[in-house]
């Protein structure tokens, strides 16, 4: 008889509804997939103004924050000033 309260709870919770998955930032929410055809040109020679929210240009190395904004354009370089990778982040 112990035992039939905790069974009746387990069985109830099994037919509990399930939480909506939490839904995730757009994969492209700044632009970059339609920017992946600049990589490897030069860096000075683009303007990326009105792509995303937010810019973030960077030397390949840079310090940069942690933070994650699905509306930021990141765009990285190498000391030969050419584009190496773009992303949203």
């Amino acid at each position: 008889m112990r035992y039939i309260a905790p069974t009746a709870i387990l069985f109830l919770a099994a037919c509990m509804p399930q939480e909506s998955p939490v839904s995730l930032p757009a994969e492209d929410a700044c632009g970059a997939v339609g920017l992946q055809g600049l990589v490897g040109q030069p860096v000075a020679q683009q303007d990326f103004t009105g792509i995303g929210d937010v810019q973030r240009i960077m030397a390949n190395g840079s310090a940069m924050t942690m933070d994650y904004r699905a509306d930021r354009l990141n765009v990285t370089y190498d000391s030969r000033g050419r584009i190496t990778r773009i992303w949203c982040g």
